[in-house]
Parts: C-alpha cells; structure tokens; sequence
C-alpha cells in the first residue's frame, strides 16, 4: 500500500510541475500543441481542457489512497491498543489479590511520635 501511495505521489508532484511549466509559459504550450499537430486555438485549448481534467483524476487518486492508508493505519493502532488491554489484563489477572486491610488504625507510615527527635539547624 505505501508503495501505490508513493507511485501516486510522486505522479501528482510530475503532473503538477508539467502543468505549472504549460500553464506560466506560452511558448511551452505552444510548442507541446505544435508536437502534436498544427498550431491552433483549439487545439490549445483542447490542451488545457485535457490538462484540467488529468488533474481531477490525479486529486482524485491522492484523495482515494491517502484515505485508505489512513483507515489502514487507524486499524492499526486498534489492534495494537486491543493487543495491549489484552496484556493489561493478563498482567492484572496474574498479580496476588491484597491483602485485606488489618483491623484498627494501624499506619503503615511514621508518625509524629515514632520520629526521632530533631534538632533545630545550626547557622
């Protein structure tokens, strides 16, 4: 998929410099005109006609693969994020239950009382 993604890429960056280059420089597009047959007007206008609808199909290819690499890669990072609650909860399944609180208000931290005394800084 990245590869089409990468064709189609670097076809729309071509398309858009061979436009850009026809459509700023006369001389450009009158000379692509005369490669195909005699100079005419509506033959250059037939050109640009063919030009604006080559840039439709190329959006509209850039459009079709950007959003299905996107859809691709949303998929993705589901399975992944489904893969790791799944692991969450292996882990959490596998962990001892606590145990149960003891009875009384038994603190499992220092209190004021049990710190040693203190004495004041020296300056």
């Amino acid at each position: 998929m990245l590869f089409l993604k990468r064709i189609v890429t670097v076809l729309a960056l071509v398309y858009l410099l061979l436009a850009l280059l026809i459509l700023f420089f006369p001389f450009v597009r009158t000379s692509t005109v005369n490669i195909f047959s005699i100079y005419s007007q509506t033959m250059e206008i037939n050109l640009l006609l063919g030009f604006a609808w080559a840039s439709v199909v190329v959006v509209t290819l850039l459009l079709i693969f950007e959003n299905i690499d996107s859809s691709l890669l949303r998929r993705s990072v589901t399975q992944q994020d489904h893969k790791i609650n799944e692991l969450k909860a292996q882990l959490y399944d596998v962990k001892k239950p606590l145990a149960p609180p003891t009875s009384g208000p038994a603190a499992p931290y220092p209190t004021a009382y049990d710190a040693p005394p203190t004495t004041p800084p020296t300056y």
